[in-house]
C-alpha cells in the first residue's frame, strides 16, 4: 500500500492502460476528508462498505431464488 499526504487541491494519479485514474482532495476537517475521483468510463467507482452490502444483499437474494428453483422442482416431480 502507498500511502501519501495531500493538501487541499492536490492529487494522485494512477496511470493505466485504459486511461488514468485522477483523486483530489478537495477538503479535510475533523477527521473526515472530501476527494473527488475522475475515471474512465470502464470502471465503477463504489465506496467500500456500500460495496459489502450490495454484496450481501446478492447473496441473500441469490439463495432466495435458490430455495424457490428448489419449491419448483420439487412440485414439479409431484
Amino acid at each position: 500500500m502507498l500511502v501519501l499526504s495531500r493538501k487541499k487541491n492536490e492529487g494522485i494519479i494512477i496511470k493505466g492502460k485504459d486511461g488514468d485514474i485522477r483523486i483530489f482532495l478537495i477538503e479535510s476537517e475533523k477527521g473526515r476528508a472530501r476527494i473527488g475521483i475522475e475515471a474512465p468510463k470502464g470502471y465503477t467507482i463504489v465506496r467500500e462498505e456500500l460495496l459489502a452490502e450490495i454484496e450481501g444483499a446478492n447473496r441473500m437474494s441469490a439463495l432466495k431464488d435458490m430455495e424457490k428453483i428448489k419449491r419448483f422442482i420439487g412440485e414439479g416431480n409431484k
